[in-house]
């Protein structure tokens, strides 16, 4: 055995540290601070705006700088202050998750922040460590490390004393020590610049569609505002005049969904740290998105369906020789094993007479293959003899008919059972030696998580399908999830799958339920399969034989105490352990993400017929329909204001599953039928009223406002064609009528202000009849989808 490491003394790393060899060093993992007020002040949007509004103060008119001006402010600097309450706490919630790690220093193993190491320090190396420094490796035991996250090479890699190791790979078996060469920014995961600890900000699906909308209006302001003022140099006035301005002000204010992705990125920020509630840690904000669209959930029993708290039952010899010489081969087995891995250390415990603590060996080993979930079995070499302990198809010989009888047999109880084995062959090459004398069947029980079974329905009741994928025996992983609540219709192993077709595939992969004896590998092939089938996958795992799935899954969860390497590739991590958490979690990501939907739709209604119909009005050859003060006045009492309700879920709209069809569609169909009834009221008022401008304006005010209630009631879940919504939702109902009738009022109390004209009687009579017409025409739209059908078919391909 080898001797323990004294490390750096104090003094030492004191002295490092002055000469900068630490590991302090902070890569960026989210938005900064200077970035949210960017994103949030500093936009295109808002310097087009801000300029436009620096010229009409310059005029004199302070009116339309202040209301115009305060919709933007208040939604970007409110927004701002939001997003920035939000990081520091999710900032302090991945401060509190920050693993420490393990080092020796003065003689003694302790534990320091990732930040706290220096160079020289010599740190142990455990299956599902990620190393966090460069280092060269003093004492191998068996240990083989992944560089697959550096290299692209998923073989194993041995190491020896010598030998280089990388920060950002990571351990698979055996273990080790190394002393670290290069920390902080001189080490290989932070001069990389392309690996995964450098920021980069991805877009959620959601996200990049608004993003795509966003950038088609900017690009159609860009076009059109340079026209307004050409037109307005057409008028013999001249083109730096107020009246052309503030049409441009009115221009970009409505045609730009401003505040849209800041509520996305808001809604999802805020919605992570309200997750932590539910001991679910976000570490990429993608996640709150994800976890609304999760289809299928998959996941192994261990630590599952199981508390993961192994415990030996029986030890059936498969011999004649006596029970005590069984236990000292055992013994003599685990006591050499580089790295106790759980099954092992049950094990150990068991033999040890229930204490954890590893006795020294009897006997040293001559060479060790550690146990992997790809191998299903380890083996020790002593002088004389080599001990094989594993999986029993894998342990025990075709013609050990009766020990593999007995195995399937107490398998099928829900027992773990593990195959023990001698040969008189030392171990090359990695292979099982071809003579083996079996020696036991190791029997070992696991309890079930007793709410395990109400966490499943829950899943149900959301249309999660579930499926096992587990390393262990087929009927003691079928036995345990029937326990659970599972029903399982169809099942196979790993060796069945890996005997198919790729069709086979994809349809064993569509009906099991459970998949037993599954390699990583495998494992992964069945995310990917899965995927492919359209269905949206979770993957929880806690080991290093999870890596692969994890990565491939559109939404990685990990357990709290899994393996380091786990938690370092997942989305979100369970902070308790327990998948209990998860219904809720989902739940409340699909809250957000409804939220997101509904700011959407009241925001791009907005912009898509405010966009229509000032074209309208341009190809009518009628003046501006509406002036800054008007506009800013309505976006504000019947769209920015409920849909900053809605971004921080002060609201609950009413439920839509798919963005395209549910959002996108309605936007559409209610956009354009608003443009058409806007125009043809404008057109009609402007042409009856002696061209009285102000007068046609302030109808085209009462005509915005109604519809931005109509749209605010559809988003909600009201709709006045069924009585029974208004029953169901009379909250929403009522808020709706209390923000049109406040917006209106507005304007008949202070119509100097608003450049309102109050409206004749028949001209009011011509707006309620013009709405009601539309309601009819939105409401059969909508539902026939007889606009978007045919708009969507000339995209198709």
């Amino acid at each position: 055995m080898s001797l323990q490491p004294r490390g750096l003394s104090a003094s030492e790393v004191a002295e490092r540290v002055k000469r900068g060899e630490s590991n302090d060093f902070q890569a960026r993992v989210g938005r900064s601070y200077w970035e949210i007020v960017r994103d949030n002040i500093l936009n295109l949007f808002n310097l087009v705006l801000f300029s436009l509004l620096v010229v009409v103060l310059l005029f004199g008119d302070y009116a339309t700088v202040l209301f115009a001006g305060f919709s933007v402010v208040t939604n970007s600097f409110l927004g701002m202050l939001q997003e920035i309450s939000a990081k520091r706490k999710l900032d302090q919630l991945a401060a509190l998750a920050a693993h420490e790690v393990p080092v020796w220093r003065d003689g003694t193993l302790i534990t320091v922040s990732i930040r706290a190491l220096v160079k020289d320090d010599v740190i142990p190396i455990e299956p599902g460590d990620r190393l966090v420094v460069d280092g060269r490796v003093i004492q191998s035991d068996a240990l083989e490390m992944d560089e697959s996250q550096l290299t692209g090479e998923s073989d194993a890699v041995m190491k020896d004393s010598g030998d280089q190791v990388y920060s950002g790979s990571f351990c698979i078996a055996g273990s080790g020590m190394l002393v670290a060469t290069r920390v902080g920014k001189d080490s290989t995961i932070n001069r990389l610049s392309s690996t995964a600890k450098q920021y980069k900000r991805v877009l959620t699906p959601t996200q990049q569609r608004l993003a795509y909308i966003v950038e088609l209006s900017v690009v159609i302001m860009a076009v059109c505002t340079p026209m307004l003022f050409i037109a307005g140099s057409l008028d013999a006035q001249p083109v730096l005049n107020l009246a052309t301005f503030q049409n441009a002000v009115v221009f970009v204010a409505s045609i730009v969904p401003q505040g849209l992705m800041l509520s996305a990125i808001l809604a999802l920020t805020i919605g992570a740290v309200s997750l932590s509630r539910f001991q679910t840690l976000v570490q990429r904000v993608n996640a709150v998105e994800s976890m609304a669209n999760v289809t299928t959930l998959c996941f192994d029993k261990t630590g599952t369906l199981t508390k993961n708290k192994l415990s030996v039952t029986e030890i059936r010899p498969l011999t004649d020789l006596p029970a005590v010489e069984i236990e000292r081969r055992l013994r003599l087995y685990t006591t050499n094993l580089s790295h106790l891995n759980r099954t092992a250390a049950a094990v150990a415990t068991h033999l040890n007479g229930g204490s954890p603590t590893p006795l020294l060996p009897e006997i040293v080993k001559t060479r060790e293959i550690p146990f992997t979930s790809a191998r299903k079995w380890g083996a020790v070499s002593v002088i004389g003899d080599t001990l094989i302990m594993g999986a029993p198809e894998r342990v025990l010989r075709p013609v050990d008919e009766t020990a593999l009888a007995q195995a399937q047999t107490l398998a099928a109880q829900g027992f773990r059972v593990l195959a023990f084995a001698r040969s008189r062959t030392a171990l090359t090459d990695g292979a099982l030696p071809s003579e083996r004398e079996p020696l036991a069947l190791i029997i070992l029980s696991d309890e079930i998580r007793p709410e395990i079974r109400e966490t499943l329905d829950a899943f149900r009741e959301q249309s999660v399908a579930l499926k096992v994928i587990s390393g262990d025996n087929i009927e003691t992983v079928r036995e345990i999830a029937t326990l659970a609540g599972m029903e399982i219709r169809k099942a196979y192993t790993g060796d069945q799958l890996e005997a198919m077709s790729e069709g086979e595939l994809e349809t064993a992969v569509k009906e099991g339920d459970l998949f037993a004896r599954i390699e990583p590998e495998t494992k992964r092939k069945l995310i990917a399969a899965l995927k492919r089938q359209g269905e949206y996958v979770a993957m929880v795992g806690d080991g290093v034989n999870d890596v692969p799935a994890l990565k491939e899954a559109q939404m990685a969860i990990a357990m709290n105490d899994g393996a380091q390497i786990t938690k370092d590739v997942a989305d979100i991590v369970l902070l308790n352990n327990a998948m209990t958490t998860l219904p809720r979690a989902f739940h409340e990501g699909r809250a957000i993400t409804q939220s997101i939907f509904a700011t959407s739709k009241i925001f791009l209604v907005k912009n898509l017929y405010s966009t229509i119909f000032f074209l309208f009005a341009g190809f009518m050859g009628l003046p501006f329909p509406i002036n800054p003060i008007q506009i800013s006045w309505v976006t504000f009492g019947v769209i920015n204001l409920p849909a900053g309700l809605d971004s921080i879920r002060l609201l609950k709209p009413r439920y839509m599953k798919l963005f395209r069809r549910d959002v996108l569609d309605y936007v559409v169909t209610t956009g354009f039928i608003g443009a058409v009834a806007m125009s043809l009221i404008y057109g009609v008022t402007y042409l009856n009223n002696g061209h009285n401008l102000i007068e046609a304006r302030s109808v085209m005010m009462l005509f915005l406002t109604l519809y931005g209630v109509l749209v605010f009631w559809n988003t909600h879940g009201v709709d006045l064609f069924e009585p029974r919504s208004l029953v169901d939702r009379p909250g929403y109902f009522l808020l709706g009528v209390a923000l049109g009738i406040v917006t209106i009022l507005a304007a008949y109390l202070f119509p100097t202000l608003l450049t309102f004209s109050p409206p004749q009687l028949w001209q009011w009579g011509f707006v309620v009849l013009t709405f009601l017409v539309a309601l009819v025409l939105v409401r059969a739209t909508v539902k026939t989808r007889a606009l978007t059908s045919r708009i969507w078919k000339l995209t198709a391909p």
